[in-house]
């Protein structure tokens, strides 16, 4: 008997012929794989990130600082927007902005009702220690209702984006100033 003999020896010899096929296909699955739990990485990345961003920005609303206030506010408007086309593209402009984020992170809707409550909150407070120390609004706000309305378009702009309608607390503090 010189070989694998019998049956088994024709088998054998057909299985050992496609390994080297085998090891391509099996390379090639990983390659995927790998590919497809790394773009999942990135996109868990840049969300994290974008938590953070939302974080920091909450804490500078929540600042005794009229400035970081605003800047606070300026941020949250950012964030609610990322992932968005921006207005008044064309063409092909709009076609190669939609191609180079196709894979893109967007905020979700349930992360804007989110901000949209955090920002309420900011803004009815805002408004109720307003109303406690007496200061009034005037036909040229200063700066602590310029922050007050800031914050109350900012939630009226997130509900018209969630298809919400507007928030009587919101239309009302608008209305006074």
């Amino acid at each position: 008997m010189n070989g694998y003999g019998g049956s088994w020896g024709a088998g054998l010899g057909i299985l050992l012929s496609l390994v080297p096929l085998l090891t391509v296909l099996i390379a090639a699955v990983g390659v995927v794989l790998a590919l497809r739990t790394l773009r999942l990485r990135s996109e868990l990345d840049t969300a994290g990130q974008w938590w953070l961003r939302v974080q920091y920005a909450i804490d500078r609303c929540l600042s005794q600082d009229i400035t970081e206030q605003n800047v606070g506010t300026s941020m949250l408007d950012h964030l609610q927007g990322v992932g968005e086309l921006p207005e008044g593209l064309e063409g092909a402009r709009r076609k190669s902005w939609l191609r180079g984020h196709r894979d893109s992170w967007a905020v979700q809707p349930e992360d804007l009702a989110l901000i949209r409550d955090v920002l309420k909150e900011l803004a009815m407070d805002k408004s109720r220690q307003l109303s406690a120390t007496g200061i009034r609004a005037t036909p040229d706000p200063g700066p602590e209702y310029g922050t007050l309305i800031r914050q109350a378009q900012l939630v009226l702009k997130i509900d018209a984006k969630l298809g919400r309608g507007s928030d009587p607390d919101i239309v009302g503090i608008l209305s006074a100033c």
